[in-house]
Formats: structure tokens, sequence, C-alpha cells
């Protein structure tokens, strides 16, 4: 299984109350890959997430379910149907080991300096503070922060330069996976695409996997190499429910989209507006 990251069958996500909220019958997440996922609101975006990155417990109870995780390094995949049965403490490994979130909400820590919430996910790994700041210099220029934003304190930064900052703070972890939640949903088009890119490279360079939830279909066109429609399901008795179909996924070739059966979407931007219930 050396090209996936994750192999999905039969997964149910449901919350405390045990009502459902996604389906996933059967899904394939390769590594090296920006994979985004679109869908209506309510539709079970943000629960994909919580669930593939163990944020919530999600993962329902199904006697047919196979949820399988392979972190680069292990030979041996991780089996992650009985997950929430570990304690705290061997979640939190499991998160900090392989996993790195960033969402529109930036969760930065007021009482550190910009550059010490940036470095925090190195200097947590063993990384020195001089290579850790080296390290997160480099990606601020190459998101056009100017290096004397690393010493100010975070109140004295704009909306933009924080979420910036927190950007730089979840790549620069030693992740396998990187989860955005609307990661640039508070962030001009310009500044998107420039943090879109940055990411992009380094998944395609450290053959990491990143998995981002995103309105912003240009966005998602200019830098996706998979996208994951989520679709009403049609079962009425449960509308509320979403469902991911392996029927509706589309890869870029080249610069052309696929659908799973070779099948050319001719124009992909109307194609997912369809699954935002635009037209």
């Amino acid at each position: 299984m050396e090209n996936l990251i994750y192999k999905i069958s039969n997964l149910n996500c449901v919350y405390s109350d045990k009502t459902p909220v996604l389906k996933i019958a059967d899904l394939d997440i390769p590594k090296g890959k920006l994979v985004f996922v679109i869908g209506k609101s309510g539709i079970g975006k943000s629960t994909f997430l919580e669930t593939l990155g163990l944020m919530n417990n999600t993962i329902g109870t199904n006697k047919d379910l196979s949820f399988q995780f392979f972190p680069e390094e292990l030979d041996n995949l991780i089996e992650l149907n009985n997950s929430w049965e570990k304690s705290n403490y061997e979640l939190s490994q499991l998160r900090k080991k392989y996993f790195s979130f960033i969402f529109q909400s930036t969760n930065l820590m007021p009482n550190f300096t910009a550059g010490e919430n940036m470095m925090i996910s190195l200097l947590l790994g063993g990384m020195s503070t001089e290579d850790a700041k080296q390290e997160v210099l480099e990606i601020m220029t190459r998101l056009d922060l100017a290096p004397e934003v690393f010493d100010k304190k975070i109140t004295e930064l704009s909306g933009g330069q924080r979420q910036r900052l927190a950007f730089v703070r979840a790549i620069t972890a030693n992740f396998q996976v990187l989860f955005g939640d609307e990661p640039t949903g508070n962030l001009d088009k310009k500044t998107a695409f420039e943090l879109m890119n940055v990411l992009k490279k380094i998944i395609t360079e450290k053959n990491k996997t990143g998995i981002i939830v995103s309105h912003d279909l240009l966005l998602t066109l200019e830098f996706a190499d998979l996208i994951l429609p989520i679709t009403p399901i049609e079962d009425q008795t449960m509308s509320n429910m979403g469902e991911i179909l392996n029927e509706h996924l589309i890869w870029k070739s080249s610069d052309r989209w696929l659908k799973n059966n070779g099948e050319l979407v001719k124009d992909p931007f109307n194609y997912l507006n369809t699954f935002l219930g635009v037209i």
C-alpha cells in the first residue's frame, strides 16, 4: 500500500447521539497529493476531517468497517477502527506523530511571540531553537512575511498575518497528513493562492498528503490533485446525511479533469457547482 495513506470501506461517521452524518462506502486516498473536499454547508465536510484526523469520536460502530492508515515509515498499517478505545495520551501521541491541522480560526497562543507560535511544532518534535527558527524564517520568506514579524506579539499583527503564521506552524510540523478546514477563508485571493502554492510544493516534494475543505472552487481547481464532492444521501429518511461516492470523484490529469472511469469532465467548475447547490 505504498501509494495510499488511507483505505476506507463501510465507514459511517456519527456523533455522540449516534446520528449519522457522513457515509463512505469505499475510498482510497493517495500519498503525495493535495485533496480537496467540497459540498454544501452541513453536509459533513468538517466531520470528514474530524474523523480522519481523530479530532472527534465520530467513527460509527459497523462490523464491516475497514479504516486503514498507512504512515510512511511503517511496514504494517494502523487500523483506526477502534482508535477511540485508546487512552487520551495514546490518541494525542498518534495525532502529534502523524497529523497537522490548520483552521480558519488560527488558535495562536497570545502569550507567545509570533516566532514562538510558528516554531512550536518543530520544538515539540525535538528540533533545536536555532534550527527551528531557521526553518520558520525560510517559510516566512516564501509567504512574504517580513523577518521582523518573528519577534512581534500576536496582538501587533493583522488578521492576515496571523493566518499566515498559523499556516507556517502547520506546514513546518513533521506530518504525514495535513488537514485544513477553510484555511484560506479569511484571506484575499492573492494571499490564498500564495499559501496554497507553498503547501502544494511541500506536499509534492516530501510525498505528504494534504486534505483541505474549501468553498473556493477557483482555488480548488487550481491546486487539487483529487477532489472529493460530498453529496446528500439518496435515502430520504437521512436528509441531513452526506456520502462520498467514487463515481463523483475527479482527478487532475495534466490540464484535464477525469472521473474514476476515465470520463472527461469538460466543465469542472459547473460540475462542482452542482454539489454546492449553485446550479
